[in-house]
């Protein structure tokens, strides 16, 4: 049963900011769900259950064994892009990428599982082709402004490469980002409607109003 009550889920999810803030992040993040088209009762239902936590614990789990400390990190067929990311050092290394991998022999849509299986893509979101050469996986973090700041970086490297596919997976930064963790589980419960980015880029686009610059 996905349905609780509000009490059970603030229980379970304490640690999510559940039952609203004073700086308006709980009326500010339902905008941003109707603004993606949300069916915002099924979706207030899913964030009072333990599962979109239980993923994003997933997430974060994977992450650490990665090596990742900080938001954004991001790994190119496998490889953490060490540089300070800009769309130029994601540009080179998605080319080195693309040419390992078409001169590997392995068919392009088996050929990231084959050779990153310690970084699955598992049911994570996805933005373009399946069998593409090269996948960009990011650990982001929804109320990190340097996430924020990537976002019409790798809406342009998308566009300029029809052989990348762009993964998200959360890595809430709890410790210095207070609501980030309750937004990645409003985003894994928007995955559920498979209205994931449109969620995505609502809140990155409003981060000013639902994060209140925290």
């Amino acid at each position: 049963m996905r349905a609780a009550s509000a009490t059970i889920a603030c229980s379970i999810l304490a640690l999510a900011g559940c039952g609203g803030s004073s700086n308006g992040f709980e009326p500010a993040l339902l905008a941003a769900a109707e603004e993606a088209g949300l069916d915002v009762l099924t979706w207030q239902a899913c964030r009072q259950t333990a599962a979109p936590a239980a993923r994003v614990a997933a997430d974060v789990g994977l992450g650490a064994q990665a090596g990742v400390h900080g938001t954004p990190t991001f790994f190119v067929n496998g490889d953490q892009v060490q540089a300070r990311w800009s769309l130029e050092v994601l540009q080179s290394a998605v080319d080195a990428a693309r040419a390992t991998a078409q001169a590997s022999g392995i068919p392009a849509a088996q050929y990231y599982a084959d050779s990153v299986p310690k970084l699955p893509v598992g049911g994570s979101p996805v933005r373009g082709p399946s069998d593409a050469w090269v996948t960009v996986l990011e650990f982001g973090d929804f109320e990190c402004p340097f996430c924020g700041e990537a976002e019409p970086i790798l809406k342009q490297l998308l566009h300029d490469n029809t052989s990348v596919r762009l993964v998200f997976k959360n890595f809430p930064l709890e410790s210095i980002h207070p609501h980030a963790l309750a937004a990645a589980i409003a985003a894994e419960c928007a995955l559920d409607q498979r209205k994931f980015w449109e969620l995505h880029d609502a809140i990155y686009a409003n981060q000013g109003a639902i994060f209140g610059g925290d």
